[in-house]
């Protein structure tokens, strides 16, 4: 084996990369809930409801991924005064025992990271998923109001369901890019698989090497979360045989 790859190396980078697949599960589940959330709410909400969720769905759909994590990484904390901050979001018994559990010098980095990314997908998918229950029939929504289900029943178990296959390709591709997205944690002290790359060029000066083996990871790991994806998409209803 090259000596630019030893066994810390290998160690640094592993524990890296099971941190980028838990962010990508979390902020996954996260940004599915919101975004359903959401863009149920700016289709079935009053007008108020429906105001917000469009202001919601517009802000993190158009705000860059990168400036939502450093957001609320650098900038929430820094609204505090400084002993505030310290006590607040970095030393206190929940935040040294969230450390001591995960092994994460800064856990605030990562919550604060995590959600960031999950609130950038969750923009999309919000808007996906509208796009989806949209491509429903209408005659199917209108069959099941004659039938007397009232609005949200044929929502919940009709236009929901509907949507989500429909809209389940556009989906998959958001929850790619969020998976890709997980290397922006590293600009926030993170150390996620991307953060662990940048530290092995900083300590063998082989960036070619390992720039090389960070691409070959993330396109395997991309495919083989395509495939997962793909497989679900198969598992999903057709959306025609809720009616």
């Amino acid at each position: 084996m090259d000596s630019w790859l030893t066994a810390d190396m290998i160690e640094l980078l592993r524990s890296g990369l099971i941190l980028t697949l838990l962010v990508t599960v979390i902020t996954t589940i996260g940004a599915m809930v919101m975004g359903i959330a959401a863009g149920t709410a700016s289709m079935l909400g009053g007008r108020f409801v429906q105001r917000i969720a469009r202001i919601f769905i517009e802000i993190h759909r158009n705000i860059p991924a990168l400036v939502l994590v450093i957001f609320w990484a650098f900038a929430v904390p820094n609204v505090f005064p400084q002993q505030v901050r310290q006590q607040l979001f970095f030393n206190n018994t929940f935040w040294d025992a969230l450390s001591n559990g995960t092994g994460l010098a800064l856990p605030y980095y990562f919550l604060a990271g995590t959600f960031g990314l999950m609130l950038n997908t969750s923009g999309y998918l919000a808007e996906i998923f509208r796009s989806g229950v949209n491509t429903v029939p209408a005659e199917q929504f209108e069959s099941a109001r004659t039938l007397g289900a009232n609005r949200r029943v044929v929502f919940w178990q009709l236009m929901l369901p509907s949507g989500l296959t429909a809209a389940f390709p556009a989906i998959s591709t958001r929850l790619i890019h969020n998976f890709k997205n997980c290397a922006l944690l590293s600009l926030v002290a993170v150390p996620v698989f991307f953060h662990g790359i940048q530290t092995a060029i900083s300590k063998t000066f082989r960036a070619t090497e390992f720039l090389l083996l960070a691409t070959l990871v993330y396109l395997i790991l991309t495919a083989l979360i395509a495939a997962l994806l793909r497989y679900v998409e198969t598992r999903l209803p057709m959306g025609g045989h809720h009616a």
